[in-house]
């Protein structure tokens, strides 16, 4: 039984620690709600909603009304903002933006100096980087 209990511990996937182990804490977003990670070196206006599984880190900055949610993980310089939602499992990294109504979701990247804005639509296995994207889906 010893034997059994030790290799399911052994077994079992780590958990990584939120941001890479950035110091930071969980987010109440402004309806009461649980939010998720925000490392303390990162900005989030009070009017941003985060879902619990989302990941602001580094010196990212969300302001707006934008939307975090899912999985997804905001890093390094990246800006969101506006009415912008990040979903899925989507990162948003480097120094790109996103901003006015772009949507960003599913396994999507976004980063170098890329720029989302307006109606665009990125998701699926997307990359996006060093260009600035006004309307249109890619995926």
């Amino acid at each position: 039984m010893m034997k059994y209990a030790l290799a399911t511990l052994i077994s079992l996937p780590l958990l990584a620690a939120p941001c890479a182990g950035q110091e930071g804490e969980y987010r109440i977003n402004a309806d009461g709600s649980q939010g998720g990670f925000v490392a303390t070196t990162a900005y989030v206006s009070d009017s941003v909603y985060i879902g619990e599984n989302a990941q602001i880190c580094d010196k990212a900055q969300i302001t707006g009304y934008a939307k975090i949610t899912g999985n997804a993980i905001i890093s390094d310089y990246a800006k969101v903002w506006g009415n912008a939602h990040v979903y899925g499992d989507a990162e948003v990294f480097d120094t790109a933006s996103v901003w006015e109504n772009a949507k960003v979701y599913g396994q999507a990247q976004v980063y170098g100096f890329a720029g989302l804005k307006g109606n665009v639509e990125v998701y699926g296995i997307a990359r996006m980087f060093d260009a600035t994207y006004s309307s249109g889906r890619y995926y």
